[in-house]
């Protein structure tokens, strides 16, 4: 089932818009499975960037931990 980039973007940056960290993961998840098929393009690795920046700031506020060992625990699920 193939989306074009458009409507991914459009799907995407809805989620991201929510401020769900569910969501917010979701879309950092896709783009991360994505990137293991295909390099990706600018516009995705801004999204990516974009959703592990939120992610990053909101699980560091909920757990009261530093934002470098939220960015590493990502890491070592994601395998970056």
């Amino acid at each position: 089932d193939y989306q074009t980039w458009n409507r991914r973007y459009r799907e995407y940056m809805e989620k991201i818009h929510t401020g769900k960290v569910q969501e917010i993961a979701e879309v950092l998840r896709a783009l991360f499975l994505l990137k293991h098929d295909k390099e990706l393009s600018f516009g995705e690795r801004k999204l990516l960037d974009q959703a592990k920046t939120l992610l990053v700031k909101e699980l560091s506020l909920a757990q009261n931990i530093l934002e470098a060992d939220v960015e590493r625990e990502l890491e070592a699920i994601f395998g970056t």
